[in-house]
């Protein structure tokens, strides 16, 4: 999947190509929609720079419930 934005708002919010990736790889894994592997996968960063941005914003490694439940709620939904 390819994900076009418009560049004039990208240019307005002052971001890069890989801030966007890692704002989207960090907010997918603290809702649970994502996994560990697959928001560092996103991301397009190791597990320690990942791990760096998830402790700079207070958000948990380990994630309750596991993921399995919420694609389980999501399907029943």
């Amino acid at each position: 999947m390819k994900l076009e934005l418009p560049d004039d708002i990208l240019l307005g919010a002052e971001t890069t190509n890989q801030e966007l990736r890692m704002a989207l790889a960090l907010q997918l894994y603290s809702d649970g929609r994502v996994d560990y592997a697959d928001a560092c996968r996103l991301a397009e960063v190791a597990p320690g720079i990942f791990d760096r941005e998830l402790a700079g914003r207070d958000i948990s490694i380990i994630r309750f419930p596991p993921l399995s439940t919420w694609r389980e709620k999501r399907r029943a939904g």
